[in-house]
C-alpha cells in the first residue's frame, strides 16, 4: 500500500509543478536528450558488458520524449528510455527544491533504534557523530529509515568512525569501477593496438570493524534514496537486509551526477557500479552478481536494410555522430567551429531530411565541419551520388582551373584531348558549380587536399554510363566528348607514375617512386642506389609500408624519434561533476626509428610531396625527416595523420576520422597544415602540355647545385622524368 500512495505523491507533486513549466520546446529538447544518450552509451558500465540496445531504447522513446507537454510526461518518457539499463541509480524526475533534514533518532522500549532523516528537524550545527556511535553502540537493532531523499544520513554512515560501530571484524567497502576509452573501439571489441576500452577500478576504504555483537540492521529506501556504502557492504554480506519501497535508489561512493534536461527534469546519472574485492557486483537482494572482467559491448548495427531510416534513426544518428567526434576525435581542438554548434545546426537537418539522398548528403556536410581528409561517409546512396566509376582522364586544379595532366582513354585521345586542356562543363553542367558542390559535401584537412580529393571523383558516374564532356584545349576552342565510366581506369589512376621503379637519372643522382616500391624491393633498390650521390624518393601517391624499412637505412643512429603521437582518453563524460567540467586525458608516445644491422646509404636525400602526400606518405616523410634530415620538394602535403577510426549510422554510413594526433619528432603539428617544402614547386600549364614534371625537374636541379653538378638539360630532364 505504502508503494501505491508514494507513486500517487509523485504524480501530484509532478502536476503541481507543470503548470509553472514553459512550452515544450522541441530543438532544445532533443540537444539534451542527445547528450544524455551519448553520456550513458560510453560512460554507463552497464553498456560495457551487459545485453543493452540502446539504440532501439532511444529509437522507442524518441515519439513520447518529444510530445510530452508537462514535466511529468517528460520524465515518464525518459525513465521508459532509461529502464533498458536496469539501473536504480539513474533515473528522471521532476525538479524539486532540496530540502535540508537533520537526523531524527527514536529508540523503542525493546531496544530498535531507528534513524531518519526529517526535515522539519534543522541541520545540526554540530558535528553528529558522536551521539549516532554512542546510539549505534547501546543499540540491539537498528532500522535506517532512508525514504526522505536527504545525503546527511548516508554521509554519516559512510564515515569510517560510523561504520566501523556496524560491523564486527575487518572488512572493504565496496570500490567502484568506470567504464574508460582509449581512442573509439568499434562495439568494444579491440580491433587496434591503439584503441580500446577497459574498466577502472577504484578500491573502497578498508574499515576495522568493532561492534561487539552481530544485530537485525535494516535499510528502508525510497524513491531516490541513498543507500550508504556501508550499507551495501553489509548486504551483500548478509549482515544486513534492505526493504524497497521505491524503484530508484543511489550508492554512496559511486561517481553520480545530476543531468538538466529541460523542462523542469533533471536525471540522475549513475557513472560507476560497485564492486567487491572478489570482483563481483551488488545487488539489492544480498546475492552477489559476477561482473564482466572486460568490457564487450553488443555490436553496432548500420541498419542497411534502408537507406531512409525513420525519423528517429536519423536523429540517433546525428546523436552518434556529435558523441563520436566529440570525445574521439584527435583532432578537435583545430576545428574552425565549435562542434556543439555544428551538431544543433545539424540535428534538424537530419531530422527533417525529406529523401535518403538528402538524409545521407546531410550526414557528409556535417561531418565537412570537422576538417580531416580521413573524415569520410561511405554508402550505397553517396556512391550512387558521386559515381563509382571514373572516366580515362587524370585531372588537377590548377590555378582553379580542372587542368588534364594525363590521357589514359584512346577515344579521347581520338577527340583531340591532351595534357593541358581545362574542362569547362560536366553533363551540361558548369565544371565549377560541379566542383563546388561536390566539395560541400567533403571533408577536407586543407584547401589543397580538398582540390585532390574532388578532382579525383568529380568526373565518376555509374559503370558504363557516358559523361558528357566539354573541353576547352590551348587554342582556345571547346569541344564536346563523350568518354565511357569505366573502373578499369581506377588502377591506371592509382599511380601517377610509370617506367622503373627505382633507376639512376643524370648526374648520378637515385630516382625511387614510392608509390609503387613494395617492401620486398627496398634492399634491392639501395644495392642499385647505394653509389648514387643523391636520391629523390618520389613519394607524390601514396606507399606500401615501406617507409620504416628505407629510414632504417637512412640513419646509423638507434632509437631515433620520428614521430610523436597522442590521443583521447575519455574517463569521463565532459558534463558538470561537482564543480568540474569538460574534464580531458590523452595518451602519448614517441615513435622511433628501428635499428637495422644493414648498411647505412650516406647521400643526400629529398622527397617530392604534393597534396596527394597523406597519412602514411606524410608519415614516411616524418621518418625521412628524423632520419637524415631529408628535404621536401613540391607543395604542401594534405596534412592528414593518425590511425584511422570508423563507426556506422543508420541508413548503412559508415565514417571514418583521424584517432590520433601525430607529429613531427620536435612536436611541431603535421595536422592541417602538411609537410612543407624547402622548395616550393608547382606544376604548370605550359609544363603539363610540354610533357614536364616540373618538380622532379627541380629537385633534380637543386641537388645538382648541392653536389656542383652542372644542371642537365631539360630535354635529358623531361625524357627521365617519363
Amino acid at each position: 500500500m505504502r508503494r501505491s500512495l508514494a507513486f500517487i505523491f509523485v504524480l501530484l507533486t509532478a502536476s503541481a509543478a507543470s503548470a509553472q513549466t514553459p512550452a515544450n520546446d522541441d530543438a532544445t529538447r532533443l540537444i539534451a536528450v542527445g547528450k544524455l544518450w551519448v553520456t550513458i552509451k560510453y560512460f554507463h558500465p552497464y553498456l560495457a558488458y551487459k545485453n543493452v540496445n540502446w539504440d532501439e531504447a532511444l529509437v522507442h522513446s524518441l515519439p513520447a520524449i518529444r510530445a510530452a507537454n508537462d514535466p511529468a510526461a517528460y520524465a515518464a518518457a525518459l525513465n521508459f528510455m532509461l529502464r533498458n539499463l536496469g539501473d536504480p541509480g539513474t533515473y528522471a524526475s521532476v525538479d524539486s527544491k532540496p530540502s535540508n533534514a537533520g537526523v531524527k533518532i527514536e529508540t523503542k522500549s525493546d531496544g530498535t533504534v531507528t534513524f531518519s532523516s526529517d526535515p522539519s528537524l534543522p541541520v545540526p550545527k554540530s558535528d553528529p557523530t558522536p551521539e549516532v556511535i554512542r546510539v549505534i553502540e547501546a543499540a540491539r537493532s537498528i532500522v535506517f529509515d532512508l525514504r526522505t531523499p536527504s545525503k546527511l544520513l548516508a554521509v554519516l554512515l559512510d564515515q569510517p568512525s560510523v561504520a566501523s560501530t556496524l560491523i564486527a571484524g575487518d572488512a572493504d567497502l565496496p570500490g567502484e569501477r568506470t567504464w574508460v576509452h582509449q581512442g573509439l573501439t568499434p562495439a568494444g571489441r579491440p580491433s587496434s593496438p591503439f584503441y580500446f576500452s577497459s574498466f577502472s577500478t577504484r578500491p573502497g576504504l578498508h574499515i576495522a570493524g568493532k561492534a561487539r555483537s552481530k544485530r537485525e540492521i535494516v535499510f528502508i529506501l525510497g524513491e531516490g534514496s541513498q543507500l550508504p556504502a556501508i550499507g551495501c557492504m553489509m548486504v551483500a554480506n548478509g549482515q544486513a537486509r534492505i526493504t524497497a519501497e521505491g524503484e530508484h535508489y543511489r550508492i554512496s561512493g559511486s561517481t553520480m551526477t545530476s543531468l538538466p534536461m529541460g523542462s523542469g527534469v533533471s536525471v540522475a546519472l549513475a557513472l560507476s557500479e560497485p564492486i567487491f574485492l572478489d570482483g563481483t557486483g551488488f545487488s539489492i537482494s544480498g546475492a552477489r552478481r559476477p561482473l564482466a572482467a572486460f568490457p564487450m559491448a553488443p555490436t553496432d548495427s548500420a541498419y542497411p536494410e534502408t537507406r531512409y531510416p525513420s525519423t528517429e534513426y536519423r536523429i540517433l544518428a546525428a546523436y552518434k555522430i556529435w558523441g563520436v567526434f566529440h570525445y574521439f576525435f584527435a583532432y578537435r581542438d583545430l576545428m574552425d567551429e565549435d562542434w556543439d554548434e555544428v551538431f544543433e545546426r545539424s540535428l534538424p537537418k537530419l531530422g527533417d531530411a525529406k529523401t535518403a539522398r538528402d538524409y545521407h548528403l546531410q550526414v557528409a556536410e556535417m561531418i565537412t565541419h570537422v576538417a580531416d581528409s580521413h573524415a569520410t561517409v561511405h554508402s550505397a546512396e553517396l556512391a550512387d551520388y558521386f559515381g563509382t566509376a571514373p572516366v580515362g582522364l587524370r585531372l588537377r586544379l590548377i590555378d582553379k582551373k580542372p587542368i588534364i595532366t594525363e590521357v589514359l582513354d584512346p577515344e579521347a585521345r581520338k577527340a583531340g584531348v591532351l595534357p593541358g586542356d581545362v574542362i569547362t562543363a560536366i553533363d551540361g553542367e558548369n565544371a565549377a558549380a560541379r566542383i563546388n558542390r561536390e566539395a560541400s559535401y567533403t571533408a577536407a584537412a586543407t584547401q589543397q587536399s580538398l582540390a585532390h580529393i574532388v578532382t579525383r571523383r568529380v568526373l565518376n558516374g555509374s559503370e558504363g554510363s557516358t559523361a558528357a564532356l566539354t573541353i576547352t584545349g590551348e587554342d582556345g576552342v571547346p569541344k564536346h566528348v563523350s568518354l565511357a565510366h569505366s573502373r578499369s581506369y581506377a588502377d591506371s589512376l592509382r599511380h601517377q607514375h610509370s617506367g622503373d621503379v627505382y633507376r639512376v637519372l643524370a648526374g648520378n643522382i637515385g630516382y625511387v617512386d614510392l608509390d609503387r616500391l613494395t617492401p620486398g624491393e627496398v634492399d634491392a633498390m639501395f644495392e642499385k642506389l647505394w653509389s648514387t650521390a643523391a636520391i629523390i624518393f618520389d613519394m607524390r601517391g601514396y606507399p606500401n609500408g615501406t617507409g620504416w624499412a628505407i629510414a632504417a637505412r637512412l640513419t646509423d643512429k638507434k632509437e631515433v624519434p620520428a614521430a610523436l603521437f597522442n590521443g583521447p582518453l575519455a574517463l569521463t563524460p565532459d558534463i558538470l561533476q561537482g564543480d568540474a567540467i569538460s574534464q580531458s586525458a590523452s595518451y602519448f608516445f614517441v615513435q622511433t626509428i628501428s635499428h637495422r644491422d644493414k648498411p647505412t646509404y650516406k647521400g643526400k636525400t629529398v622527397m617530392l610531396i604534393d597534396e596527394s602526400t597523406i597519412s602514411q606518405a606524410e608519415h614516411t616523410g616524418l621518418l625521412f625527416e628524423a632520419a637524415n634530415k631529408t628535404e621536401f620538394i613540391g607543395s604542401p602535403s594534405a596534412g592528414a595523420n593518425g590511425e584511422i577510426s570508423s563507426f556506422i549510422v543508420p541508413g548503412g554510413i559508415t565514417i571514418a576520422f583521424s584517432g590520433q594526433d601525430v607529429r613531427h619528432a620536435n612536436g611541431g603539428p603535421l595536422q592541417r597544415l602538411g609537410l612543407q617544402p624547402a622548395v616550393t614547386v608547382r606544376p604548370t600549364v605550359n609544363g603539363i602540355r610540354a610533357g614536364r614534371d616540373e618538380v622532379l625537374e627541380k629537385a633534380q636541379a637543386y641537388l645538382g647545385a648541392a653536389l656542383g653538378q652542372d644542371p642537365p638539360s631539360r630535354v635529358a630532364r623531361a625524357n627521365e622524368s617519363k
